[in-house]
């Protein structure tokens, strides 16, 4: 049940600590990244390729005039191989947890553990969530999806009206075979609840 992961570390948390507190004017993400010396990644799906081997999407993110409605960054892949996946080892041939080995293989810092299971993905979760709790404090809200197969965790804070969140759903660009760890960061008016677990899920997805 392997696990590839990144968990965010300073240089990344302070960036995106900086970017929660920003007023996200039209042109103000842009000028962060290029501060924060993200790389336009020009792919199909990803604005910016960080220092830290991390992806920024969606791909519109971080545009010059346009105003921004959120960013995120994957920072963990999860997968629970099935009797196909076995099969398809037993005879040789190329599966979903060799695909899951060599995404991110060339990025730095990208750890691929192919005897992890689900602890070791909510491991990472919670060490991303304890790295943001040094820099931001502890989150105003920590809260479990308990709706599908298996429990999705979230936490979050507020950075005046905006807002950073970390935590796990599908993960749509793997047609939703990968669950992922994700670290979201868009505009939340002061005065608004944060969501249940299962509207977090919904937010998160991308």
């Amino acid at each position: 049940m392997p696990v590839n992961s990144c968990v965010p570390g300073p240089e990344l948390i302070g960036h995106i600590a900086d970017l929660a507190r920003l007023e996200w004017t039209p042109g103000a993400t842009a000028a962060a990244a290029k501060r924060f010396g993200w790389v336009p990644d020009g792919s199909r799906t990803s604005s910016y390729a960080t220092n830290t081997g991390h992806y920024v999407l969606p791909e519109w993110f971080g545009g010059p005039d346009d105003a921004d409605t959120e960013c995120m960054i994957p920072f963990c892949y999860y997968y629970e191989p099935d009797d196909f996946d076995a099969e398809l080892q037993a005879d040789g041939l190329t599966g979903n947890v060799d695909w899951l080995a060599e995404y991110h293989s060339g990025d730095p810092g990208w750890v691929f553990d192919r005897e992890a299971d689900r602890s070791g993905f909510d491991g990472r979760w919670r060490a991303a969530v304890d790295a943001f709790s040094g820099r931001l404090g502890e989150p105003e809200t920590v809260v479990r999806d308990e709706k599908g197969d298996h429990p999705w965790n979230y936490a979050a804070w507020r950075c005046g009206g905006n807002a950073v969140v970390v935590g796990q759903c599908v993960d749509n660009g793997s047609y939703m075979t990968f669950e992922q760890a994700l670290i979201w960061v868009g505009p939340h008016p002061v005065d608004e609840p944060f969501p249940t677990g299962e509207q977090f899920a919904l937010r998160l997805e991308c």
